[in-house]
């Protein structure tokens, strides 16, 4: 049992697919014996004129830093973003990182230019190569690397959670010289990897990325590892934090980070 509990990936009803207010997710991470949660509102720059981000954002650091004085004695709450397709305007998503004094900002890709949202890929189709859309999405997420305007590359095995519904199967060892360089250039800009438990609550019923990916970050000397739920209520704050944990332990971290005001707090895995 492990008494350090840190979700540093939370959606509150700021993001669209949130579905509680900051407050009930604060008072759930209470009641679960949480230590501290990160409100990481999504913001996606491919589309955000259309979804009003700018206000979201700040409405959502407005409520995380209102949250935060009112369970100062109870939970630690800090305020963050998943910049989302950072590399469709790398400047833009710098100038929305820099109008907000966030303590984590999260990088992630849902959507690529080839195929489009991973989410809505019909993986079904006749004669989609399924092996070159993953190899896609990962050169892709190479450029959210090289961006590097954010502390941690979100749910590393992102499209692995829509693929297996349709009983598809992809060999991702073909692509671990794509994995190498994502490795590689976190290390060297000093990036966090997240450890995603969102998975075992969906069909893939697995952590993102699983551990041999874990290992290889530590291999190329990776220390930073940051967990996150990516809850969107409050039921599922901090779920399989425990789990995820007791995985890093196993493949040889003595450590999870944690951010405050963008930098890495390296909490020891008690």
């Amino acid at each position: 049992m492990y008494i350090n509990l840190f979700d540093s990936h939370v959606h509150s009803d700021n993001s669209p697919e949130g579905e509680d207010l900051t407050m009930s997710l604060c008072s759930a991470a209470v009641d679960k014996g949480i230590s501290g949660i990160c409100i990481t509102d999504t913001c996606a720059m491919d589309e955000f004129e259309e979804q009003r981000y700018g206000k979201r954002l700040m409405y959502s650091c407005f409520a995380a830093r209102k949250a935060r004085d009112v369970f100062a004695q109870q939970l630690i709450v800090t305020n963050g973003v998943e910049m989302c397709q950072p590399q469709a305007n790398p400047e833009r998503a710098r100038e929305v990182i820099g109008k907000q004094r966030f303590d984590f900002v999260l990088g992630s890709l849902h959507k690529i230019r080839k195929y489009g949202d991973m989410q809505q890929i019909d993986y079904a189709q006749p004669g989609l190569d399924i092996q070159d859309v993953f190899r896609s999405y990962y050169e892709e997420l190479l450029e959210v690397v090289d961006w590097n305007g954010f502390d941690s590359l979100a749910h590393l095995g992102y499209p692995l959670r829509y693929l297996k519904p349709y009983g598809k199967t992809v060999d991702l060892a073909a692509i671990d010289d794509v994995f190498a360089e994502i490795m590689k250039r976190l290390v060297a800009n000093g990036r966090a990897l997240e450890l995603n438990t969102g998975g075992l609550r969906m069909e893939i019923e697995a952590f993102t990325p699983s551990n041999k990916y874990l290992k290889m970050y530590k291999d190329y000397g990776g220390e930073m590892i940051t967990i996150g739920s990516d809850s969107v209520r409050g039921e599922h704050i901090g779920c399989d934090i425990q789990e995820g944990m007791e995985l890093l332990k196993s493949v040889g971290f003595k450590y999870f980070t944690f951010y405050k005001e963008r930098q890495p707090i390296m909490l020891r895995l008690l």
